[in-house]
C-alpha cells in the first residue's frame, strides 16, 4: 500500500465543493458531526464555516431583489464568469 497521499489541488478543491454545499443538509450536519470526532480541527473549521455560510443567508435574505442582483453582477466580475 502506498504511503502517501494524493493530494491535487483539484481533488482538495472538488471535496471542500461538496463539504460547503452539504453543510446546510441534514446529512451534512451528519457528517460534519463524524468528521468531528475523527478530527477535532477539521470539525471546528466546518462548524465555522456552517456559521458563516448562515450569516451569509440571512443577509442576503435581508436584501431586496436589486441589491442581491447588484452583488452577484459584483461577484461575477471579480470571478471573472
Amino acid at each position: 500500500m502506498p504511503k502517501y497521499k494524493n493530494n491535487t489541488p483539484q481533488i482538495v478543491e472538488s471535496f471542500l465543493e461538496k463539504m460547503f454545499g452539504a453543510l446546510v443538509t441534514a446529512k451534512g450536519k451528519k457528517v460534519r458531526a463524524d468528521l468531528s470526532k475523527k478530527d477535532p480541527k477539521m470539525g471546528k473549521l466546518l462548524d465555522r464555516a456552517a456559521e458563516l455560510m448562515k450569516q451569509a443567508e440571512k443577509r442576503m435574505k435581508g436584501m431586496n431583489r436589486q441589491q442581491r442582483m447588484a452583488h452577484m453582477q459584483d461577484l461575477d466580475d471579480k470571478l471573472g464568469w
